[in-house]
């Protein structure tokens, strides 16, 4: 129920000393809509149960006729007013003191038979006659059983005189007489309970703690305003469910404002006026502010504030003027049409701008506001933008530039629209290309702005996955530049960046590779970072994709990485091309840097697209470094966190696609490797420059499975689009030895032999550790057996020394299955046992177990169980595992490590067939005696130490 325990414990009092024959006054004070005249009828309620007798009366604005005045009012509901037993009426023209005698005699009268309740309302507004009755009555309650209620409302007239005639002393007798009641309460808001009690009415359900915090907060716990709000949300037809917070806040109920207009009668002629300005620039309202929007003197403005302050409509901190209650705010802006609030706006920004406000205030204003149309506009909304770029607000940067476009000139659009087709990339491609398009269109004649929106514009192109189109829209303008009088340093740049899209589509790699004296003939010309990185990155691809310029291909992706880029989404499609290079070219950890830099800066500034193209690339990297765990992290948030446009797959899904299934089927998660790999219609969705790269995974995992020759199909089509391409260096996919393995098991040796002597010839022409260990690892299972131990140690040289600890623990499980064929078994025990501990690192759980049945078979006792119990657990699944034991859900536990629901979800999942049971509540007893990870340990760079273990 709703609570005013004060107020009628106040009351209670009261009336109890009444009962006793002594005389009390009580007066309620409040503002506009507190609840008094709520109270008034309460207590004469109250009073007629308990045997009272009760008269009311209610003063209004305005009303200066004693006819109809309070004093009057009370007399004519009085026994003997009209001539009873206690004599006749008083004339209307009788003195002052007189008349208030008689009605006191009255008074007297009627409360001699049983007590008697005198209500008035809004004593405010009681004129002078009535008033000094009152006076008169106040000073004679003693020994009366006469209870005196009224009630005093902050919207009574200052002593100025603002309602005209009889103001000044209207105002000092209404304080004059309530200074004279016995106890005085001023009425707060309704307390949560209350609130709560009215939003349960309403709804038909328990109010939500936050919904109940939201209505108080916005109405001050006003009940006028509070009902008013009630009324607002069922116009709106809003159910339970919709009903947030944040929506209650921006609900303006029109009525709240009209009846505030209603009881602000005389005011002043501005009123109205001047709370919608208010409402525009509160809480940073002032009077001279005021007086710019409204059109008015300061003077006059700062008077009426000074009123409605007073009222407690307004309220005035330490940031200037504002509402007393948020609803009220919400209320005038609701009742404006929406050209009259941008013309405020754009007023108050004018106003704030010439006042030399901070920029964040007039942005503001400006962004809501109608068209200023001077420079200083565009050039805050352009400064606005940037901060919010650089702390990764791309919807608040969009919402800035779009603005700016209303303020900018010819000159000034096509950047304005370049960078909006970068904040559109940052959301996904798809709609980048339809952003860019535009731009490209509106901006006219051979400039700059439109080359550099073309090359935006063919990144999102090749994002999408349409290389294709990519390149015909670098081909157009390069052509166009071609022309006699076109800059050399764009036609260069266009020239590079066609170069790299032909060899992406497989044209251009019969020309001669670039030779290491290019770039420094073309830094002649290339001023431009971009246009240097562009040439540099071409030299880099080149030399990496003709196979036999390992050391050249590094020297220029070095070069290309090293040059400055304004914002993440410039050329990011090239520069983490780049970091590829650096990865199959043998700079692993170095490509894991940059590509860890790239990720965190696209984080920071908020780009979505070229976050999960790097966490794409970063899959690819952890996985041939063999931190698997890393791996399926990136991979799944790039599944699951980055675009997703209609239909098909763009580049950076597809890429982490296939590195997913790998790991997935590495860790032991052969069902969900298989959906990831096996989906129907796959080759179809993807883009056709990253299928050659699905069908390596796919085929290599349907080998591994047993389905040889529908995996050796996968391979070979792949080696034909990559051959078709021109693709030959085993650095990138090294189908060769996977196929040559394949053959092998169907019992074709000479065709696997083959495959592998025209790889191994390949990789060693390039010179990468990593491709070459790969294939000598094949070679050294496919040689004679006098030869297969020396191959297979140089193959577990290489790998050790590129890092590949998965690949590494492979190729030492071979060569450890070799020894024990030749009866060596204590080197066997050791290669094995050391494989054992690379896989298990790389947390690989399928070779970890194939180590296992290798090390029975070889005489070795396995260090720990490693199939079942809780040893047997990961350090993630350890981690894991002990959060759910506390309690934490899949999110939290997710937010605290750092990883995907996903991960967590997966991770939980071998734990239960870890330590065969069903769900997390038998955690506690299986975990309950360990003690909680240490916050060191639930980073994930200590994926793999000691301490966590």
């Amino acid at each position: 129920m709703l609570s005013r325990d004060s107020e009628m414990t106040a009351l209670e009092g009261a009336l109890s000393a009444a009962e006793a024959g002594m005389g009390a006054s009580l007066l309620l004070e409040g503002g506009i809509g507190a609840g008094k005249s709520h109270l008034v009828r309460a207590a004469l309620r109250t009073a007629r149960s308990r045997g009272f007798g009760t008269v009311s009366a209610r003063a209004r604005p305005g009303e200066h006729d004693r006819a109809h005045g309070v004093l009057h009012q009370i007399r004519d509901q009085l026994p003997g007013a009209d001539g009873g037993p206690e004599g006749p009426r008083e004339a209307d023209g009788a003195g002052g003191a007189d008349e208030a005698a008689a009605v006191h005699r009255l008074i007297t009268a009627a409360a001699a038979g049983a007590p008697l309740l005198v209500a008035i309302d809004d004593l405010q507004w009681t004129d002078s006659a009535s008033l000094h009755w009152l006076g008169y009555l106040t000073a004679r309650l003693e020994g009366l059983p006469v209870v005196l209620l009224a009630t005093l409302g902050t919207d009574r007239p200052d002593p100025a005189g603002e309602d005209g005639g009889g103001g000044r002393q209207s105002a000092e007798s209404a304080a004059g007489v309530a200074s004279f009641f016995h106890r005085r309460v001023v009425l707060q808001g309704l307390n949560a309970d209350s609130v709560g009690y009215l939003l349960t009415s309403f709804l038909g359900e328990p109010a939500d703690e936050a919904l109940t915090r939201a209505c108080r907060t916005a109405t001050g716990g006003n009940p006028l305003l509070l009902q008013a709000l009630l009324r607002e949300l069922r116009r709106a037809g809003l159910t339970p469910g919709e009903l947030s917070a944040d929506r209650v806040a921006g609900l303006g109920p029109v009525e709240v404002a009209e009846t505030l207009l209603t009881r602000l009668v005389g005011c002043s002629p501005e009123v109205g006026a001047v709370l919608d300005a208010v409402s525009i620039v509160a809480p940073g309202a002032s009077g001279p502010l005021v007086s710019r929007l409204v059109g008015i003197g300061a003077g006059e403005a700062g008077d009426v504030l000074y009123r409605l302050v007073r009222r407690g409509i307004l309220t005035e901190g330490q940031d200037g003027i504002g509402f007393a209650q948020p609803v009220v705010m919400a209320s005038f802006r609701a009742r404006m049409p929406p050209s009259e609030r941008a013309r405020l706006h754009a007023e108050a920004a004018k106003a704030l701008y010439a006042g030399s406000a901070p920029r964040e205030r007039i942005t503001a204003h400006l962004l809501p506001g109608a068209p200023v149309g001077e420079r200083w506009a565009l050039r805050l909304l352009v400064d606005a933008a940037d901060a919010a770029l650089a702390g990764g607000a791309l919807a608040q940067a969009r919402v800035c530039l779009e603005r700016g476009l209303a303020e900018c000139g010819p000159e000034e659009e096509p950047g304005l629209l370049r960078r909006l087709g970068h904040i559109e990339l940052a959301d996904g491609p798809e709609a980048a290309v339809a952003r860019l398009r535009r731009t490209v269109d509106l901006i006219r004649g051979d400039t700059e702005h439109r080359a550099m929106a073309l090359l935006d514009l063919a990144q999102a192109a090749a994002l999408t996955g349409d290389a294709p189109e990519a390149l015909r829209i670098v081909e157009q303008e390069a052509a166009e530049l071609d022309r006699p009088g076109a800059p050399k340093e764009l036609r260069a740049g266009f020239r590079a960046v066609r170069g790299l899209l032909e060899l992406l589509e497989g044209r251009g790699m019969h020309q001669a590779p670039p030779s290491s004296s290019a770039p420094a003939q073309l830094s002649e010309v290339a001023r431009s970072p971009w246009v240097r990185r562009a040439e540099a990155a071409l030299a880099a691809v080149s030399a990496q994709w003709s196979g036999t310029q390992r050391a050249e291909a590094l020297q220029q992706a070095r070069l290309a990485l090293s040059e400055p880029a304004s914002t993440v989404n410039d050329h990011a499609l090239m520069r983490l091309g780049l970091v590829l290079v650096l990865a199959r070219s043998g700079a692993e950890e170095e490509a894991l840097e940059n590509c860890a830099a790239l990720l965190s800066a696209a984080t920071a500034e908020g780009s979505r697209t070229v976050a999960a193209l790097a966490r794409a690339v970063l899959a690819e990297c952890t996985y041939r470094a063999g931190r698997l765990t890393e791996c399926l992290d990136a991979a799944h948030e790039v599944l699951e966190r980055g675009p997703e446009p209609a239909g098909r797959e763009w580049l950076g899904s597809a890429m982490a696609r296939g590195w997913l299934g790998s790991a997935l089927y590495e860790s032991g998660d052969l069902d969900q490797a298989q959906r990831v790999l096996l989906e129907p219609g796959l080759e179809g969705a993807v883009p056709a420059v990253t299928l050659p790269g699905l069908l390596f995974h796919r085929g290599r995992l349907q080998v591994r499975l047993g389905r040889v020759g529908p995996g050796l199909a996968d391979l070979e089509e792949c080696g034909r689009l990559l051959l078709h391409r021109g693709w030959t260096n085993p650095a990138l996919w090294p189908w060769r030895s996977e196929a040559a393995l394949a053959h092998a098991r169907l019992g074709d040796e000479e065709a696997a032999r083959e495959l592998v002597r025209e790889e191994l010839s390949l990789a060693r022409a390039f010179g990468a550790p990593h491709a070459v260990g790969v294939t000598l690892h094949a070679a050294g299972l496919l040689a004679p057996g006098e030869e297969r131990a020396a191959v297979l140690t140089e193959s577990v040289q290489l790998l050790r020394e590129a890092g590949a600890a998965l690949d590494e623990a492979r190729a030492l499980r071979d060569l450890g299955r070799e020894l024990m064929r030749t009866r060596k078994a204590r080197q066997a025990r050791e290669h094995l046992r050391a494989a054992a501990a690379l896989a298990e690192k790389c947390a690989a759980h399928v070779l970890v177990q194939e180590l296992r049945q290798d090390m029975v078979e070889a005489g070795a006792r396995p260090r720990r169980d490693t199939e079942i119990g809780p040893a047997s657990l990961t350090p993630a699944e350890r981690r894991t595992a002990l959060l759910a034991a506390e309690g934490l859900t899949n999110k939290e536990i997710a937010g605290r490590l750092y990883v995907t629901r996903r991960t967590v979800e997966m991770h939980l999942s071998r734990v239960y067939r870890k330590l065969s049971i069903s769900d997390r509540r038998a955690l506690r007893l299986v975990t309950g005696d360990q003690p909680p990870p240490s916050p060191s340990c639930l980073h994930p760079q200590h994926e793999a130490t000691e301490s966590c273990a």
